[in-house]
């Protein structure tokens, strides 16, 4: 059966969405048990680092290049029509008048 009509046998009846639910959830479970058996009892490295990085979020190597290094984010405007871009150019170009002091 190919997979789109699996999915949409899936989407069209309920129950057989939650059959399939349960049987991934089983699947899902009976799999982490084996892992967890093979990285516990039989003592089996791969299984044990495999648990830890996926469930515990556990990184290899020296980290502390990671936490000083420095991130630096420009956000710039968006792109615009060129009435606007002339608008802020004429703004940009004008002198500013100059302030006399009051001569009291």
């Amino acid at each position: 059966m190919s997979p789109q009509t699996l999915n949409r046998w899936l989407e069209e009846d309920a129950e057989a969405e939650d059959a399939y639910k349960q049987g991934l959830e089983s699947e899902r479970k009976a799999l982490h048990n084996m892992l967890y058996k093979l990285a516990i009892d039989e003592k089996h490295p791969a299984s044990a680092m495999f648990l830890l990085k996926a469930r515990h979020g556990y990184r290899e190597g020296d980290q502390s290049e990671q936490s000083n290094r420095v991130s630096v984010t420009f956000n710039l405007p968006g792109a615009m029509t060129a009435d606007q871009y002339k608008t802020i150019e004429a703004v940009a170009n004008t002198k500013p008048k100059r302030i006399e002091p009051n001569a009291d």
